[in-house]
């Protein structure tokens, strides 16, 4: 194989940067379009059931991610066998974890309910939206797996196209059904199915178009041996226990600042989703270094493994550079896009120092464990995201106590600098994988 360039690389990265970018502005359109209604129960409704079914999906996320590693090794032995048992094992699990979802409904409302504890009003709405939402759940997942193994196959431009298309349909018929057709939450809820269910077709549409021999004359890959299962599930439950270890981690964030006071729990959702932004960017590179990590070991390629984590530091590194100066440059506008509330700024503006050295803490944690995933290497995630956590967890409990919200932002910033600090040491595991 010719050496990686900057072009091998960007040609992947770049689609998958836009994609993963599309993806945050969901939710934000669908309280937007319901906020045009100007009813609060209406607008808390909708945030409440998307917090309900985004953590659902967000804990099996790891569907995606390990899809795509395995995608990209079989690519990379160029074993067709593989190749389909990549797609199929992940998605026969996927659409029978969706179907569970859909029988424990009722379940899993409950819980939810009793976790939050909506205003009844607001329930009600809430419960309208996850009642339609939940028959999205096969499909979700089911996109997951889809998403991953096009991206494994280093289908960069087929991921583009199914992802954006899909966000751009939801936001469409939100508008459709709630503005014009006076569908209200319902509309909105409808709308996302719909988005959910052409997404799927599109995605299967692509792996039947874009696949280099007959997926269906190796449909028996599908069949798992308990061996087979216990590798899958075990690599699996490493990354959900990582995604648990983040959800607690936002948690904290969210109840801490919660009792700091509104504004301050209001100040720090702004900031927040500033650097989910910022997260999303280096998530383009990390999904550009799995794929072609996972391929690295599938060759058994050392130097070409040397070359991907080279360009990871390299792109990372002028990430951390572009992105530290655009917050620098648009500090102040980038609050009044969010809201004009004097104290709301003035505490976000205080805050705002923490948002510049976020890229520099963030960038190379979050794009080195797309390394990891790319080639499987999921014990070192699991291991380095609970120290992490610990470490988030001392800290924002003393800092806290002296110096307030600073102290809550010192123990997010160590948070990020430990994805990194607690998880590169074990890049000679993934090394030896290629030998």
């Amino acid at each position: 194989m010719h050496l990686l360039t900057h072009k091998d690389y960007l040609k992947i990265a770049f689609p998958f940067i836009i994609s993963t970018v599309t993806q945050p502005l969901l939710g934000a359109v669908d309280t937007a379009v319901i906020g045009k209604l100007g009813v609060a129960e209406l607008i808390g409704g909708v945030a409440i059931g998307t917090v309900v079914m985004n953590t659902l999906y967000w804990l099996f996320g790891f569907f995606r991610v390990s899809t795509t590693g395995q995608s990209a090794i079989a690519l990379g032995k160029n074993n067709h066998a593989d190749q389909a048992s990549s797609l199929f094992r992940p998605f026969v699990l996927a659409l029978c974890v969706g179907l569970a979802f859909i029988a424990l409904q009722s379940v899993i409302w409950k819980a939810a309910a009793w976790v939050i504890s909506p205003d009844a009003v607001v329930g009600q709405n809430a419960k309208i939206y996850f009642d339609i939402m939940i028959f999205g759940a096969p499909f979700v997942l089911l996109n997951y797996t889809i998403i991953g193994w096009l991206m494994g196959q280093a289908k960069a431009k087929e991921t583009l196209f199914t992802q954006v298309f899909g966000n751009v349909l939801n936001i469409v018929l939100d508008l459709v059904f709630v503005l014009y057709l006076d569908m209200g939450i319902a509309g909105v809820a409808i709308a996302t199915l719909i988005a959910q269910i052409t997404t799927f077709a599109i995605g299967v549409a692509f792996v039947l178009k874009t696949c280099q021999f007959s997926l269906f004359e190796h449909i028996r890959t599908a069949k798992m041996s308990r061996k087979d299962l216990k590798v899958i599930v075990s690599s699996n439950i490493d990354l959900l226990l990582r995604t648990v270890c983040i959800l607690v981690f936002f948690n904290m964030m969210a109840r801490v600042g919660s009792q700091l006071g509104p504004d301050v729990l209001a100040a720090n959702a702004i900031l927040m989703q500033v650097t989910f932004l910022v997260s999303y960017m280096f998530d383009g590179v990390a999904n550009a270094s799995s794929v072609f990590a996972g391929k690295a070991v599938g060759q058994k390629n050392p130097t070409l493994l040397d070359n991907v984590i080279k360009l990871n530091t390299q792109w990372t590194t002028g990430f951390v550079v572009v992105l530290t100066l655009l917050t620098f440059l648009f500090n102040q506008s980038i609050v009044t896009l969010f809201t004009t509330l004097p104290e709301l700024v003035d505490l976000y503006l205080d805050m705002s120092a923490w948002l510049l050295v976020f890229p520099l803490v963030a960038g190379y944690g979050l794009t080195f464990y797309g390394i990891f995933t790319g080639t499987g290497t999921t014990r070192p995630v699991r291991n380095s995201s609970f120290i992490t956590l610990l470490v988030f967890l001392i800290t924002q409990f003393i800092a806290v106590q002296h110096w307030g919200n600073h102290g809550l932002w010192l123990a997010f910033t160590l948070f990020y600098v430990g994805r990194f600090v607690f998880l590169y040491p074990y890049i000679d595991q993934v090394k030896q994988k290629c030998g």
